[in-house]
């Protein structure tokens, strides 16, 4: 693994978020690992466990910055597999989300 640049925390969760919303709507935002997640920052996944604590802790976070940046298919996946903060989306968004799978 190629030589990591240190980020301030915030900018490490914000690539971490990034990159998990990057692989989420393909790979599956249930299915996703720390390993794929690490693998497309070039991180060790024990980072992404050390800022972002347990994988359900990881999806909540994904599916907050999900609907905070209108990633529509995973807010889809969210709804679908009955996600609270999916739920918890504008009836707008939901509307859109589940608009986009068809």
């Amino acid at each position: 693994m190629p030589k990591q640049i240190k980020l301030h925390k915030r900018e490490r969760v914000a690539q971490i978020l990034q990159a998990a919303l990057a692989i989420a709507p393909t790979v599956g935002y249930n299915r996703m690992t720390r390993d794929q997640i690490a693998a497309h920052c070039g991180i060790p996944s024990s980072l992404i466990a050390y800022h972002c604590g347990t994988m359900c802790d990881l999806r909540r976070a994904v599916m907050r910055e999900a609907v905070r940046v209108e990633c529509l298919a995973v807010i889809a996946q969210g709804i679908v597999m009955g996600d609270r903060h999916a739920k918890r989306a504008s009836d707008d968004l939901r509307a859109r989300a589940m608009g986009s799978v068809r």
